[in-house]
């Protein structure tokens, strides 16, 4: 029995490898009726997301589970929660494999009803059944429970788009799958939106910024060329950036291009250094820090003092310096180098637990002790300073390995860091305030 898309081959070998991706997927989240369910919905719950999909007319006789699972299909698909969906998984296998398990919590959801409960069952065969005379009532019924459900396991997506379209336009591609694939791994709705906030006041603060890494004041900072203005050429190291006008006179006039290199005449691109520095940087991410400054709540559209901080080392990575992130609180967290992978971090983090900044040093200073190369680094903290357990002396440890060492107290104070180390207050949370640290670290 084919399934209720037209334009999925059944027989085909790579539809029945991505039923067979579905089904293992499907019993890893326990999806009760999975084994119970043909192949062909399977094959259908993945292409219905995968791309733009067809249904198949009924056929006569059509059993009635077939009928059942052809009407949650098209129910599905005539609704907004679908439209949204459908922009980010067509033609993604991954996420359409996401999107497909949740339909398929719909639908077993439904078969497991009808077990449980025999009304619910005839008044389903009412529904599947077009002679019957109460077939009408029960579709409808039956609609309003598919739609809950659809609502209960899909959820809001309407934000979800827009946000990874946005991603995608800052970090790329690669980052943008990311991102769709938490989002839409994401069960429960009001988590989902503190995502999303999350997410969109990280994009505001970044591109408000401009990046302004570049005016860092570090005479001793990497330096790497990047094509500026234009000069004559003075070493032969410079002939990759002649002009298209002096590639022109090699190729079609060399004794015009000859003269001229004698007497110092060629044109090239002047290269000018750009600084980048190297920083290990240190993120508190207790509990206190997914609050606001001025309010100790979590505000949907307000910025967050750990979203303020991820922008700060994601500024960083996007300007290719050479940056080691740990994020923080009662324990220290692997080393991050990348910004797809600090923002992954950014959503992926748990507002609990305590802070404690001395092991945090402490880690980095076994990191530098560790890996040499790490000496040359700034170490940054940034904290809200809660923590009555500070040890100064871990200070004074810190700047003996480290080029120097900077506390940036986010919306807090702390006496012990203040009286140790260099420290940046911050009180507003914004791209001006992420702007004045970026030029003092």
């Amino acid at each position: 029995m084919p399934g209720v898309l037209a334009n999925v081959d059944y027989e085909e070998p790579l539809t029945k490898y991505r039923v067979r991706e579905v089904l293992i997927e499907a019993r890893r989240h326990s999806i009760g009726y999975i084994d119970k369910m043909k192949q062909e919905v399977l094959a259908d719950s993945f292409y219905v997301h995968y791309r733009q999909p067809i249904l198949r007319m009924p056929i006569d006789n059509e059993d009635m589970e077939t009928s059942l699972w052809r009407f949650v299909v098209s129910t599905y698909v005539r609704s907004e929660t679908y439209n949204d969906v459908a922009r980010i998984t067509r033609l993604n296998g991954r996420l359409s494999r996401i999107m497909a398990l949740k339909l398929l919590k719909v639908y077993n959801s439904i078969l497991s009803k009808m077990d449980r409960n025999e009304a619910f069952r005839q008044m389903v065969e009412s529904a599947m059944d077009q002679r019957d005379s109460t077939s009408r009532e029960s579709r409808a019924n039956l609609e309003r429970e598919v739609k809950s459900l659809i609502n209960f396991y899909v959820g809001n997506m309407k934000k979800v788009g827009d946000t990874v379209n946005r991603v995608r336009m800052l970090f790329g591609e690669s980052v943008g799958h990311e991102i769709a694939d938490i989002l839409l791994s994401t069960d429960i709705d009001p988590y989902r939106l503190r995502l999303i906030s999350m997410l969109n006041s990280l994009i505001r603060l970044i591109v408000d910024a401009k990046y302004v890494v570049d005016t860092v004041s570090d005479v001793d900072a990497e330096r790497v060329g990047v094509v500026g203005g234009v000069k004559r050429m003075t070493k032969a190291s410079e002939l990759r950036d002649m002009m298209p006008s002096e590639r022109l006179l090699m190729k079609f006039a060399k004794p015009v291009f000859a003269y001229k290199l004698a007497m110092g005449n060629v044109l090239v691109r002047e290269r000018k250094a750009v600084r980048k520095p190297k920083i290990y940087m240190l993120i508190d991410k207790s509990g206190s820090m997914f609050y606001t400054v001025n309010v100790n709540i979590f505000e949907v559209g307000a910025i967050s003092k750990i979203t303020w901080a991820t922008a700060l080392a994601v500024i960083l990575a996007m300007k290719g310096g050479n940056l080691a992130v740990r994020f923080f609180d009662q324990q220290v967290y692997p080393i991050l180098t990348n910004k797809k992978d600090i923002v992954r971090m950014l959503l992926s983090l748990i507002p609990l637990g305590g802070t404690d900044i001395t092991n945090a040093v402490r880690a980095a200073i076994q990191d530098a002790a560790d890996k040499a190369s790490l000496r040359n680094y700034k170490l940054v903290i940034i904290t809200d300073g809660e923590d009555d357990n500070v040890d100064p002396s871990v200070f004074n440890k810190a700047k003996t390995v480290f080029r120097s060492v900077k506390v940036i107290l986010v919306g807090g104070e702390n006496s012990v860091i203040e009286n140790s180390t260099d420290t940046i207050k911050i009180q507003e949370l914004s791209s001006e305030s992420l702007t004045h640290v970026i030029k003092k670290i």
